[in-house]
């Protein structure tokens, strides 16, 4: 309430990731936590802001936070295919100019200005309806007088047909612009088009300002058990992308007015978030949502500051944890078009989501990873920004260690794509074992203790300290993650009789996908052992998808059928995913045959260490 912002909550506020620390300099508060955290902290005059109740005028210092930039990449959209990307010569954007030109009245067929109008805008298909407002009557019959017919017709689509917002006499080029928005757990992305041409005119990133009260959605969700709770994050939302919406346009000078549409792409529990739609029956049995495809609302009603009428179309979703990001990634590969060959579609990061099928039948499920590839929770974790090491190598004698830092420079911690290549590293030198156990007999230096917990230095301060370091707890941790996602990949095979000689194509989604070596991820037992050249980078597809539905009707009428045709099956409920990740909870995986090249490379690396 006082308004400050740099208290973050991974864990939605329930006291237990110990991110929210303030110290109490002055005044009473009242601790209400109890357990292993709280007890080393008594004595520090450091409470969890969370689990501390003010009881008095207070003075609290806050510690130290860096500021921290997104990583931004160019534009997700050039990583798949130009053919899955709409014709640029006939877009159908949700608000759009039509030139048309409308046939003069004659006393054999006197049929009215606006009927001759609607029927050259539809091609007389009587099942499109039109609607428009009255102003537009008022001036209907000068403007198409007034260049024998030919008008120019600013078309807003909505979910009963099709609105005529304008028309202006004469053809002539309009430049509506619309947003192509990408809502996710941790990061978000707005591109501004012009949907006369599909020209991305610029683009910007950030992080998801929910993320000071949870870490996942699961966290985000019981956090806004309350309405106040709720409202509070739908506002955190609200404030990112607008501010991201300022920025866009603001840089290519278009006024936020001109902005008539926006397309969002988003998990289900973030496009409730944003509505401000209650979202705890998501996680509560029978796990059903508010809704599954939201009809499109006015973007004064959803909170968008642009054109209040601006139509804001959602993906659809297809359940509680498989949402419009999925959808609407799906137009970034053939699955959806391919009939003859089987597709596997991943899409890592917070969340994992699973996608297996063809344009025949589709099957869907998703796993909590939890954030561990976003550095939450992993002692020298941190998100992909200036400062975090994103490859890494460790020499055969496990004594030196080489990196890359994203921005250069002295290295502050290691994001996901180097923590699985770190993982990896470690595998092949034998510094871990496949139990996920450090080798404390090695003998190099950096095998040490640090707080009575076995780690690996990565790097040391400028005194010789060990800065960076990977503890037995933060591997574990790691390995968790990587199991829940390999085991809903395996079980989702064996539920439909499928096995991975059968695969045509991985199709590898997400931010953070993008930058994960294929090697490494399969090292690791994350991703399954195929030959490389079957997995596919496809970037941000959520955000690509989102842009591809933005101008094109006929993707967005695809969308319906991509939703509908999707089978979700619910792992939690299935009685054999706990055995599927328990043998994923090994360094590749307990069952060997599954990972043959990692099993060859270990045995290489074995007998060239004897």
């Amino acid at each position: 309430m006082a308004g400050i912002e740099d208290l973050h909550l991974p864990c939605g506020g329930k006291g237990t990731c110990g991110r929210c620390l303030v110290e109490i300099v002055s005044g009473h508060a009242e601790q209400t936590a109890s357990g292993r955290l709280h007890k080393a902290l008594a004595g520090q005059n450091l409470v969890m802001s969370c689990q501390t109740k003010v009881c008095d005028d207070i003075t609290v210092r806050l510690r130290q936070a860096r500021e921290s930039a997104m990583k931004v990449v160019g534009d997700s959209h050039f990583l798949i295919s130009e053919d899955l990307l709409p014709d640029r010569n006939s877009l159908s954007a949700l608000y759009r100019a039509e030139k048309l030109t409308v046939p003069e009245a004659s006393i054999e067929e006197h049929y009215s200005d606006w009927t001759r109008l609607v029927r050259v805008l539809t091609g007389s298909k009587d099942s499109i309806s039109v609607s428009t407002d009255v102003w537009v009557l008022r001036s209907l019959a000068d403007n198409l007088r007034e260049q024998g017919g030919k008008v120019t017709v600013l078309v807003q689509e909505e979910d009963s047909g099709l609105r005529v917002c304008e028309v202006r006499p004469g053809h002539v080029d309009i430049h509506a612009y619309g947003l192509a928005i990408d809502i996710g757990t941790t990061t978000v992305a707005v591109q501004l088009v012009d949907m006369l041409d599909g020209k991305i005119l610029g683009s910007r990133t950030s992080y998801n300002a929910q993320l000071r009260r949870g870490a996942d959605v699961i966290s985000r969700i019981d956090y806004a058990r309350n309405k106040q709770r709720l409202l509070e994050l739908r506002g955190l939302i609200l404030e990112t992308l607008n501010e991201l919406i300022e920025e866009v346009c603001g840089a290519v000078s278009v006024f936020r007015e001109d902005v008539r549409a926006a397309f969002v792409a988003g998990n289900t529990t973030m496009i409730h978030l944003l509505l401000a739609l209650p979202p705890r029956f998501i996680r509560e049995a029978p796990y059903v949502p508010t809704v599954n495809a939201v009809p499109g609302l006015p973007a004064g009603e959803v909170g968008l500051i642009i054109n209040p009428q601006a139509m804001v179309v959602c993906a659809p979703g297809v359940g509680s944890y498989v949402g419009g990001d999925i959808t609407s990634g799906l137009l970034c590969t053939e699955l959806p078009v391919n009939h003859d060959e089987v597709f596997l579609y991943l899409d890592i990061g917070t969340n994992g989501e699973i996608v297996l099928g063809n344009a025949d039948w589709m099957v869907a499920c998703a796993c909590s990873a939890g954030p561990a590839f976003e550095g939450s929770g992993i002692k020298c974790g941190m998100r992909a920004t200036g400062g975090a090491i994103e490859y890494i190598e460790i020499t055969d004698d496990a004594r030196y260690v080489n990196y890359d830092v994203i921005g250069g420079g002295k290295p502050v911690g290691i994001c996901g794509s180097g923590l699985i290549c770190l993982l990896g590293e470690m595998l092949m030198r034998g510094i871990v074992d496949q139990s996920g156990r450090l080798n404390m007999d090695l003998n190099t230096p950096r095998m040490v203790k640090i707080d009575n917990q076995n780690a690996f230095v990565i790097d040391w301060d400028l005194n010789g300290v060990p800065e960076l370091v990977i503890t037995e707890p933060d591997i574990e941790n790691l390995i968790r993650t990587k199991a829940a996602i390999y085991a809903a990949c395996s079980l989702i095979m064996q539920n439909v009789g499928l096995d991975w000689s059968m695969i045509s194509r991985v199709f590898i989604a997400g931010g953070f996908g993008r930058y994960v070596q294929v090697e490494d991820a399969v090292q690791i037992g994350l991703l399954p052992d195929l030959p490389y050249e079957k997995f596919t980078y496809i970037g941000n597809s959520a955000l690509t998808g989102a842009y591809i539905a933005l101008i094109s009707q006929e993707h967005r009428n695809e969308l319906a059928g991509i939703a509908a045709k999707m089978t979700y099956i619910d792992l939690s409920s299935d009685p054999h995913y706990m055995d599927a990740y328990l043998g994923a909870m090994f360094l590749p995986h307990t069952d060997m045959t599954q990972f043959p090249s990692v099993a060859s490379r270990l045995a290489a690396a074995k007998s060239a260490g004897n």
